[in-house]
């Protein structure tokens, strides 16, 4: 008998259907599928997610409603947004005339490039840009294409990047995206945008923030969160990820952020499928610790860098 069937034989209960299924690829396939993304749905992502369907769902306005996601970089806010829009994302009609998409998603320009901003939306819609466009002529084309698709709600990833000289000009350019056409926004954000949004008291009275926070030891979701990895993590051995000493290690290496918490799992993870352990636990976690600035300097030192 292989090693991976009789270690499939009872002792992979504690994985879900489809990471027990991982267990019979190899060790390479399966640090492959574990170095993936992997969306966990926990309680404030889909508070956030139902603020955004319910922008998506409401009568349009002259002032339509907005939301501001603020959070700290890697905690998440990317995800959701991605997330959101696949979710949003209708399958083609080959006998439609014209694409229908009721949600984009667009990086901030950086800066604050107005015709860099309305270019990433005529992309985001599929649509060409014509060379040597005026602002005025790429604002109308921007305007036009919204229409065409039927857009409902525009989502701006990391909008704190249109600081700089100038950015009046661009979040009055938002401001009146929402007024002209009646679409929404939802911006995604690190705490820098209180001080972008001080430049244009009417477009932060139209935002309705939502706080990301970091996660703490206390929470609850906190430990669901850990419990669900470890069901998603193909590994043969259970590792007990909400054991209190080994839940506060993990939360203290990925500083709070969600996106921290991932990135110790993956690596522990792969860890322990290349050392053949098969769990985690404190001596993976151990191995798999960021190098403090001081080692960074002796690393470096010792390479003659």
């Amino acid at each position: 008998m292989s090693r991976s069937s009789e270690m499939l034989g009872g002792a992979a209960a504690h994985l879900d259907e489809s990471a027990r299924r991982i267990l019979r690829l190899n060790d390479e396939q399966r640090i492959a599928h574990i170095d993936r993304d992997l969306w966990i749905g926990y309680s404030r992502a889909r508070d956030a997610q139902a603020r955004l369907e319910r922008i998506l769902r409401s009568e349009r306005r002259m002032r339509p409603d907005n939301l501001l996601i603020i959070g700290a970089s890697n905690n998440g806010k990317t995800a959701i947004a991605r997330r959101f829009q696949a979710q949003q994302t209708l399958p083609e009609d080959p006998a439609a005339e014209r694409s229908h998409i009721p949600v984009a998603l667009i990086q901030a320009p950086n800066g604050p490039r107005i015709p860099q901003l309305l270019t990433a939306i005529i992309a985001a819609l599929g649509r060409d840009v014509a060379a040597r466009r005026t602002t005025a002529q790429l604002r109308n084309e921007t305007y036009k294409a919204m229409r065409d698709v039927g857009l409902r709600l525009l989502l701006i990833d990391d909008l704190q990047n249109i600081k700089g000289a100038g950015v009046a000009a661009m979040l009055v350019e938002l401001r009146e995206i929402g007024s002209m056409t009646g679409v929404s926004l939802g911006c995604f954000a690190t705490r820098e945008i209180a001080y972008v949004l001080r430049q244009d008291e009417q477009l932060t009275n139209r935002l309705e923030p939502f706080i990301l926070p970091r996660w703490r030891i206390d929470e609850p979701d906190y430990l669901r969160l850990l419990a669900t990895f470890e069901r998603h993590l193909p590994l043969r051995q259970r590792s007990d990820l909400t054991e209190p000493d080994i839940a506060a290690r993990i939360l203290a290496l990925a500083d709070g952020l969600i996106g921290g918490i991932a990135g110790v799992l993956r690596r522990a993870a792969a860890e322990a499928v290349r050392s053949g352990y098969e769990r985690i636990d404190a001596d993976m976690l151990d191995r798999v610790r960021p190098l403090s600035p001081a080692a960074l300097d002796d690393l470096a030192e010792t390479a003659g860098l």
